[in-house]
């Protein structure tokens, strides 16, 4: 049973876990498709891990859409906002172009206007492709829905 369990080990130790979705975090933003195939598993464990930072992006792109028609006394606690949702997003990305290219891909997500306004969630889509040739294990391709 699965009696509060918050999320899959991977049978990897908690570093390695975590280090292994930035890092497929990161090849999906850097792909120019935002997509990559990667096991089912894995796959599943991207989307509860990555979901939050996409929604930061999200808030990070709204707030600086609001800087530039906000007056001159809301405009420091707006820069304050969004400081720190870069500095959110920059924690796990640890580099700062990567940064700015999600807040942009936020821009786009925002513009999609998927559902009712204000929605978290569903960035992600899996399609199962089959299973790997080396070891017959179930492979799916990760796309981010824009």
């Amino acid at each position: 049973m699965r009696h509060r369990r918050r999320y899959k080990k991977l049978r990897r130790y908690s570093e390695h876990r975590i280090s292994m979705l930035k890092t497929l975090f990161k090849n999906i933003i850097n792909s120019p498709k935002l997509e990559i195939v990667t096991t089912i598993s894995r796959a599943k464990a991207l989307v509860n891990y990555s979901s939050k930072y996409i929604t930061f992006a999200k808030k990070a792109a709204k707030i600086k859409e609001l800087l530039n028609n906000a007056p001159e006394e809301e405009k420091p606690k707006l820069r304050t906002q969004l400081v720190n949702f870069s500095r959110k997003i920059y924690s796990v990305l640890r580099d700062k172009k990567m940064v700015k290219a999600l807040i942009d891909l936020g821009v786009v997500l925002n513009s999609a206007k998927k559902g009712e306004s204000g929605s978290v969630g569903g960035y992600f889509k899996i399609y199962r492709l089959g299973f790997r040739r080396g070891d017959a294990a179930p492979v799916a391709l990760v796309k981010l829905v824009s």
